[in-house]
């Protein structure tokens, strides 16, 4: 244990240390909310809905705090601070690209996966209070999610899954049937399978949407290229989920691509756009999962397999990409005791 670290110990007779998952915990959310802070500088200077600006204000504070909180974790225990992203990975002067609308559903499901990544960080948490941090940071996720879904549905920019009526009794499964084959379902969606296709069909068309924004302002050929390759994957999966719903006569909801603008000039470097699209893409898989786990379907199960196969390709070249322009930023490592025995 080093000096610094002795000090604390002496002054602080029961100081713990981080443990690997909370620093994985801490670390992941510096990445993610120095990102946000570029993202709600560009978005609060292009937003005019004066009642959607005190919401985008909102996140960029709650971002800001965590930022300040998470240097101090990793200073107490000697992690040098990540590099993230910063004010050279914006461009404020860079015209709008996306309306107010899908701002607002952005800050929406962005507070979704802060409540699900959260709930994580608490889970692998020892520390209490590591512990207590990330519980306050899910009630703040909790609180943005309430504010930016009240004001989705005031203003009616947010499309409600669909309704299904009550039967006259309780049911029972009475056959293998009910899971189908992988051909076709042979029958009705159930409750919970709607509920996954709906909401991961609404987070899909958010990232087709961003994808396609990021892959038509992209400096590099090579990233707008990955990027409208994106694009094409999100499109083939749009289709068939909604194509799901719309046999069994069930709403889908509300394409985000119109509130794209045409815009060229990028307001993001090309770095931050394919980190984002990493982020995006990382708990895209981990929905699929779990609708793996939940859908009793086979179709189902056959088509969220194919999908997380066409995904994890696609962010394995994204890595790659990104490897190759020198933008992957290596997160904390367990010590090589081979190589520390073998340099003596």
């Amino acid at each position: 244990m080093n000096q610094e670290i002795d000090n604390v110990s002496k002054q602080t007779p029961h100081y713990i240390r981080l443990t690997a998952p909370e620093i994985a915990a801490l670390w992941s959310q510096y990445q993610s909310d120095t990102m946000a802070i570029c993202v709600y500088k560009y978005m609060l200077n292009i937003v005019k809905d004066a009642s959607i600006c005190p919401i985008l204000e909102f996140a960029f504070k709650l971002a800001e705090s965590h930022i300040t909180k998470v240097k101090d974790y990793l200073s107490q225990d000697e992690f040098p601070i990540p590099h993230g992203f910063n004010e050279a990975d914006v461009n404020l002067s860079a015209p709008r690209l996306f309306s107010d609308e899908i701002c607002l559903t952005y800050t929406y499901l962005m507070a979704v996966n802060g409540m699900a990544l959260y709930a994580g960080a608490i889970a692998t948490a020892i520390r209490k209070d590591v512990r207590d941090y990330f519980i306050q940071c899910e009630d703040e996720s909790m609180e943005l999610f309430n504010q930016s879904i009240d004001l989705l549905l005031q203003k009616g920019f947010v499309s409600r899954p669909p309704y299904i009526y009550p039967r006259k009794e309780v049911e029972f499964i009475e056959s293998k049937r009910f899971m189908g084959s992988f051909l076709g379902g042979k029958r009705p969606l159930s409750c919970i399978e709607i509920s996954h296709v709906y909401w991961d069909l609404k987070k899909i068309q958010l990232s087709k949407a961003f994808t396609m924004a990021f892959a038509q302002v992209a400096q590099s050929k090579e990233v707008s290229k990955h990027l409208w390759r994106g694009v094409e994957i999100y499109t083939k999966q749009v289709e068939v989920m909604e194509s799901i719903l719309s046999q069994e006569q069930l709403s889908t909801p509300k394409s985000e691509e119109a509130e794209i603008t045409n815009s060229t000039v990028a307001p993001f470097s090309d770095r931050l756009m394919m980190y984002h699209k990493t982020l995006f893409g990382s708990t895209t898989l981990s929905l699929y999962g779990t609708a793996i786990g939940s859908c009793q379907r086979a179709d189902l199960s056959l088509h969220y397999a194919r999908f997380m196969a066409e995904l994890a390709q696609y962010m394995k070249d994204a890595f790659s990409l990104m490897i190759k322009n020198k933008w992957v930023e290596q997160p904390p490592m367990a010590e090589d005791r081979e190589a520390l025995a073998t340099e003596q």
